[in-house]
Order: structure tokens, then sequence, then C-alpha cells
């Protein structure tokens, strides 16, 4: 068993964590799904064309017990772990700080920055020495915006997460960075969509201010992810990448009006 490499992807039933699995199934990673849906993660993994078939474990990150449940039965299925992809994340309502809700709050910050936690507190000793972890933060981590501030912080928050365990795994050659994705064409980005409404004007929107003009495919992450996961960055740790499509460059001239 030790000559198969075992990656762990976390919010692997859909968007990018579904693409990070279909990636690192095709170069023979056994790999393990996580997500608390298991029909859509049995789908994803039907679709999967690899040499080992990935694995779906049921998963709630708000939850400690389920995380360790998780983990207990990696580490008796498959005794180690090479990669840990903290793709999962949630984004609920819109909501000014005078109306937040705590129960919103703590959903957001529980999935998205405490529950990265948990999988990393309990796979730190399934880790082989020369392991990498790859996190998902968000550019809305880096910007000021209106009436994101629990996804904002849960994200933000990450950056620095990512940071410590990178200092801290050093020692053991165990590698981690993060990746910050802009406007990704998921499944939680389009049902927001339809939801306004307006399907065609919200893309439109959202599409106008980033200077590429369009938004992410889940593979391109993917490969980004897979890219940071693997020996080809072998002297990378701690380090952010941002794919954003230049959001944060700020305002560009229209150049289309000079064409």
């Amino acid at each position: 068993m030790n000559d198969i490499k075992v990656a762990v992807v976390t919010g692997a039933s859909s968007g990018i964590g579904a693409a990070v699995v279909k990636k690192l199934s095709s170069i023979e990673f056994k790999v393990i799904m996580l997500a608390r849906d298991l029909n859509r993660m049995n789908i994803v993994a039907e679709e999967c064309e690899a040499k080992y078939k990935p694995v779906p474990i049921v998963i709630d990150l708000r939850n400690s017990v389920s995380v360790e449940q998780a983990f207990a039965k990696i580490k008796e299925d498959f005794g180690y772990i090479d990669i840990l992809c903290a793709v999962a994340g949630v984004f609920l309502n819109k909501s000014p700080i005078s109306e937040q809700l705590d129960s919103e709050w703590n959903n957001v910050v529980e999935t998205n920055l405490t529950g990265v936690m948990r999988c990393l507190r309990s796979s730190w000793p399934l880790f082989r020495k020369g392991a990498s972890i790859v996190t998902v933060g968000s550019v809305l981590g880096q910007m000021s915006q209106p009436e994101v501030g629990a996804y904002a912080v849960s994200k933000a928050g990450l950056a620095a997460l990512t940071r410590t365990i990178a200092s801290e795994g050093a020692e053991r050659e165990i590698r981690a960075n993060l990746i910050i994705p802009g406007m990704v064409k998921t499944p939680i980005n389009q049902k927001m969509a339809e939801a306004s409404g307006n399907t065609e004007k919200w893309w439109r929107e959202r599409l106008s201010s980033i200077p590429l003009r369009r938004a992410a495919e889940p593979e391109e992450i993917a490969e980004a992810i897979c890219w940071l996961s693997l020996e080809h960055s072998g002297f990378i740790t701690g380090a952010e990448l941002r794919m954003d499509g230049g959001v944060l460059l700020g305002p560009l001239p229209d150049f289309g009006k000079n064409n």
C-alpha cells in the first residue's frame, strides 16, 4: 500500500472539489472524497476513469466528531495521507453586520475556517514526510465589500491558518499553500444567479468587474491546486496564488473603446 499516493479532498461533491478529485484520480492517486452529499460524491466517483476509484466518506466539517470519525476511517483503511486539499466552503445570504445572525455567521465560519482546522488536526498524525496541503481562500478575504462579513472573515482567517501550518510542518517537509480564486463557474454561483431572478444580468454585472471579462472554470482552479500539491512545486510553502482574472488590479481602462 505504501507505494500508492493517497489524497484527501474536502468539498468533493461538486465544483472545484469535484474537479480536483478527477484530476488527482487521473494521475493515479487514491482519492478519498469528503462531503455531506453521498449521492453527489458517488456521481463524481463514477465519472472518474482511473486506476483507483475514489472513495467517498460523508462528513460534516461543522461537527468535531464527524471529522474525527472520517479521519479515523482513513487511518484504518489507508494508514497515511500524502495530500490534503481543503476545498469545501459555503456562502450564505448577504447580510449587513447590523443584521448578521449568529446562526449564519457560525455556519460559515465553522465550515470555511474551523472545519479546515479540524481536518488538519485529525490528519496531522497521518501526513507522511513531504506531504502537501492546499487550502482554498477567496478574493473576498483580501478586499472590501459590504454584507459578506462572515465569508470574508472566514477566508482571511484561512490565509493566516495556512501560513501557520506551513511553519509548523516545515520540520517534516510538509508544505502548505493557499489558492485564492475569484469568480468561478460553480453550481453555488449558478444557483445564486438563478435566485436573483435574472441570471444573465447577475453574471453580466459580476463579470464586468473582472479585467479578463470571464469567470474561471473549476478545472482551471483544480489544475493549480494539483500543481501546488505535487513535487513540481516542492520548494513552495506558505505561499498564496491568486486566480481572480485581475479583480484586485482595480479598475482598468475600457480598452474596447480604443479598438
